[in-house]
């Protein structure tokens, strides 16, 4: 097994290295034995490629996403990214793995299509999911990006062009599709792959009601309503229509999730090599210069809501605190509450998407029309469904406060504010889902600290990565220009202009 996983990451490694550096068609054909099966079964790519892409969100999540969205800030005066001061070199981490992962995932639709595994339908339905998954990380992170051109390396493709953020999107969306059809045939992946999965292990095998396929269909029909809540803002694609098809309409097409048992969490057992990115963490290194922020805990003090104590260390005895995010340089202040430890190995650092998220995806969709549903029943299940994961006391009394509550009353400006504080929380330790979110809507209203730079604009995205730049100069520069003629993280991507 150790062999075929080195084998995988040899030939992801370099199909991701040919997006970004210059290497030639005839290395490739020299290189390749002509005896020897291109590509390793389904199971054997699966899960190593989702290991990877989730524990290096993790990582990029917890520097980069965390700062941003003021879950966190440094107290290291040098690093600078709650200041708005995003250096180049924080985008090569994200990029060089989510191609060279998406290389493996296609790899997965391509073996399980060319070797008829057994319940290959359902291997290729779920590579198309991971595949729309980390396509719109890639986007939505960068803006334009190579994506119908990505990962060709082997047919000699070695500077993809960059299609626009629209254009990324309709792939994403007929992928989606792709997926649900694929998944509806509802074909079980054989018994001896079905620890593979590493998102719905088990399913029949061990008592469940319904098998991979059906669970994979709902993650990716949940998955298509976020991604179509996102560009709601935009017209070209339709997606106000095709949300209430979903929901409505034509739901029984489109299952979704049910409830927590249908979130899409990575399945960290804990036991090498499933362990989280931090699992392996020095104490030092996973909150030695890393507090939670005031407004972080400040919102969850004035909630009174019970997930501090899943989350945060008392600063000091039995009180909470934060530190002030964006903070002037030179004036570092000490730090008050931190991660718990136990967060290192906790399993819910998987999470994709899940349920509660779902809740109040439609709760912003039935509060600004594009559904008919009941907002508050939307908004509360997704509340009661996070405190659920996280096993955190909850109350009727929690509910009954005016800073939760949703009142008849509210305009849809309080509305969004009271939903997206409460979907802020549920996305905790998720990719680069909060940051994004905070982008799309303005919600939640963070604190501006007093030491911002970027002109004082939220940054809207990250700028491409060195690599990229050097070696595939032309594309980019047309992709620049396409997207405003700037490199930086003022230029906002095309859902949030």
């Amino acid at each position: 097994m150790r062999k075929n996983i080195t084998l995988k990451i040899g030939i992801g490694a370099l199909a991701g290295l040919l997006l970004t550096t210059s290497c030639t068609k005839d290395f490739i054909e020299k290189n390749t034995n002509p005896n020897e099966n291109n590509f390793a079964s389904p199971e054997s790519l699966f899960a190593p490629a989702l290991l990877s892409i989730v524990n290096n969100n993790l990582n990029r999540g917890f520097r980069i996403n965390g700062e941003l969205a003021q879950v966190s800030v440094t107290n290291s005066d040098s690093r600078e990214i709650h200041r708005y001061e995003i250096r180049n070199s924080e985008s090569n981490s994200s990029w060089q793995n989510w191609y060279v992962q998406l290389t493996n995932i296609r790899n997965v639709y391509t073996s399980a299509e060319e070797t008829k595994q057994e319940g290959y339908e359902t291997w290729q339905g779920m590579s198309l999911i991971i595949d729309a998954y980390v396509g719109s990380l890639l986007t939505d992170v960068y803006g334009d990006v190579p994506y119908s051109e990505a990962n060709q390396g082997r047919e000699g493709e070695v500077s993809p062009k960059f299609d626009r953020q629209q254009d990324v999107y309709k792939q994403l969306f007929e992928k989606l599709e792709k997926a649900n059809e694929l998944l509806k045939l509802n074909k079980v992946i054989p018994a001896r792959a079905f620890n593979d999965d590493p998102i719905y292990p088990f399913s029949y095998s061990n008592g469940g009601t319904r098998t991979s396929a059906e669970h994979w269909r709902r993650f990716g029909n949940s998955l298509y309503l976020r991604l179509l809540l996102r560009t709601s803002g935009k017209s070209e694609l339709g997606s106000v229509a095709k949300i209430k098809e979903i929901v409505e309409t034509n739901s029984a097409n489109y299952p979704i999730f049910e409830n927590n048992n249908d979130n899409a969490n990575f399945n960290f057992t804990n036991v090498v090599p499933f362990v989280t990115e931090f699992y392996n963490y020095r104490d030092l290194d996973f909150n030695g210069d890393k507090g939670y922020s005031e407004f972080f805990i400040n919102t969850l003090l004035d909630l009174k809501d019970s997930r501090i104590t899943k989350w945060a260390t008392e600063a000091t005895l039995g009180v909470y605190s934060g530190i002030q995010s964006g903070y002037k340089q030179g004036n570092v202040p000490e730090l008050g509450s931190r991660m718990l430890l136990s967060l290192k190995t906790e399993r819910l650092l998987g999470n994709i998407m899940n349920y509660s998220e779902l809740q109040f995806i439609l709760a912003e969709a039935a509060a600004k029309g594009y559904i008919t549903g009941n907002v508050t029943d939307f908004y509360n299940r997704g509340i009661a469904a996070s405190f659920q994961s996280w096993k955190a006391p909850l109350t009727a009394d929690y509910f009954a406060q005016p800073i939760v509550k949703l009142a008849a009353t509210d305009n849809l400006d309080t509305k969004m504010e009271k939903i997206h504080t409460q979907r802020y929380f549920a996305m905790l330790f998720t990719d680069f889902q909060q940051w994004t979110e905070i982008r799309r809507t303005g919600y939640p209203k963070l604190f501006v600290g007093p030491g911002v730079g970027n002109d004082g604009i939220y940054p809207t995205r990250l700028p491409f990565p060195a690599s990229t730049i050097s070696y595939n100069r032309t594309n980019y520069l047309e992709a620049v220009a396409n997207m405003g003629g700037a490199d930086d993280s003022k230029t906002k991507v095309w859902w949030n202009n």
